[in-house]
C-alpha cells in the first residue's frame, strides 16, 4: 500500500472530531451564541473548538448543506441570515408537512409511544418552570418529533430540521421565557396530544396545523409586524379547511 503524503493525511477529517464540531456549532448558532450574519473565521473556531483545520471545514459544509451556514467564497463563510422571506417558507414547509406526517403517525403509534407523549408533556410543564430556555426546549423539540415518529424516516429527518430552523428563528425574536411561552401553548399541546390518543388523524393534523400557525403569526408579529405572510395562511387554509 502507498503511504498518503503527510499533508493529505492531516487533511482528514476524523469522524468523531468532524460530529462534535458540527454539534456544537449548530447549537451555538440555533441559540444565538454565533448570530444571524456572523463571519466564521476557521482559524478562531478551530482553536476555540479543540481540532484541526479539516474537521472543522468538513463541519461548515454540512452546517452549509443544512442551511445554517453561507459560503460566500473558498474561505469565508458566515451564519445564515434571517428574513420574512424565509421564515413564511420555512413555517408554511412544517405546517404542511408535519401535518400530513401527524396524519400518517396517529394510526401506527403503540400504547407506549402514546404514553411517551404524555410523559414529554409532564416534562414541558416541569421544565418550564425553571426559567431555562435550553432545558425547556429539549422535551419540546422531544415532543414534537414523537408525535411524528411512525410517519416515516424520511420526513422524521426532514421536520427535525425545519424544526431547528424554526426553534432558531423562535430563540431570536421571542423574547418571553420559557414559563411564559409554555403557558401560552400548554393548551395546544394539550390539545394536539388529545387528539392523538383519540386516534384522530385529521383532528391531530389540524390541531397541530394550527399550533405550528399560531407559532409562526406570532414570531413574524415580533419579527416584521408589517409583513404578511401570504405562504403560512395559505397552508393553514390547506390544511384547516379541506
Amino acid at each position: 500500500m502507498t503511504a498518503q503524503p503527510a499533508a493529505v493525511v492531516d487533511e482528514i477529517a476524523h469522524p468523531d472530531e468532524v460530529s462534535r464540531a458540527h454539534h456544537e456549532l449548530r447549537r451555538a448558532i440555533m441559540h444565538g451564541e454565533l448570530r444571524a450574519g456572523d463571519p466564521l473565521s476557521q482559524v478562531a473556531l478551530a482553536r476555540k473548538l479543540g481540532v484541526s483545520r479539516g474537521p472543522l471545514r468538513e463541519a461548515l459544509r454540512i452546517l452549509q448543506r443544512e442551511g445554517f451556514v453561507q459560503q460566500e467564497s473558498q474561505h469565508r463563510a458566515r451564519v445564515t441570515t434571517f428574513s420574512d422571506e424565509d421564515l413564511d417558507e420555512l413555517y408554511a414547509m412544517r405546517i404542511g408537512l408535519e401535518a400530513l406526517a401527524i396524519g400518517i403517525a396517529v394510526p401506527r403509534m403503540s400504547e407506549e409511544h402514546l404514553e411517551r407523549i404524555d410523559r414529554l408533556l409532564v416534562e414541558m410543564e416541569e421544565t418550564a418552570r425553571t426559567g431555562d430556555v435550553e432545558q425547556w426546549e429539549c422535551p419540546h423539540a422531544k415532543f414534537h418529533r414523537a408525535l411524528v415518529h411512525p410517519s416515516g424516516p424520511r420526513m422524521e429527518r426532514e421536520l427535525a430540521l425545519l424544526s431547528d430552523h424554526a426553534t432558531r428563528y423562535r430563540l431570536a425574536f421571542v423574547t418571553w421565557n420559557p414559563f411564559e411561552w409554555q403557558a401560552g401553548t400548554s393548551e395546544q399541546h394539550r390539545k394536539i396530544a388529545d387528539a392523538v390518543k383519540a386516534r384522530d388523524p385529521d383532528a391531530a393534523a389540524q390541531t397541530l396545523a394550527a399550533h405550528l400557525g399560531r407559532t409562526a403569526l406570532v414570531v413574524l408579529s415580533i419579527a416584521s409586524p408589517t409583513f404578511e405572510p401570504v405562504r403560512v395562511r395559505r397552508a393553514l387554509s390547506t390544511v384547516c379547511n379541506r
